[in-house]
């Protein structure tokens, strides 16, 4: 199944917790996530002891993954995640389709993001 999505929402944010530790987030949404909105969002742990992989979160709650993306793609007005089949075993979805309207600045912040949180992952793109 493929779930396609509006976002009026988009983030990039790195959260610093201590000097050795942030984390590093993308963050789309659209609607209300409480009344049936769609909110999705990417992020990476830098700097901690344990290497859990990108961390994959269907607000609110609903679903919270580690690894599971067989090809993630960046562009300037979407991004497209495809799951592998162990979790669409649990939501249904394999592929997810995010549109948005971004301004330049927002782009750049959010490929920045992005290649930390998908350092060095294969399946990671931008086009």
């Amino acid at each position: 199944m493929e779930l396609k999505i509006d976002a009026q929402f988009v983030e990039a944010q790195e959260k610093e917790f201590t000097p050795e530790y942030s984390v590093v987030g993308i963050y789309f949404g659209e609607g209300d996530p409480e009344k049936g909105g769609e909110h999705w969002n990417f992020t990476q742990s830098i700097g901690a002891d344990e290497e859990e992989g990108v961390c994959t979160v269907k607000e609110i709650q609903q679903l919270v993954l580690y690894g599971n993306i067989d090809k993630f793609t960046l562009s300037k007005k979407q991004m497209n995640c495809t799951f592998n089949d162990a979790v669409i075993e649990k939501t249904g979805v394999k592929k997810l389709v995010i549109n948005y309207q971004i301004s330049e600045p927002q782009w750049i912040s959010l490929q920045k993001m992005a290649k930390k949180i998908f350092n060095n992952e294969p399946y990671f793109r931008i086009t």
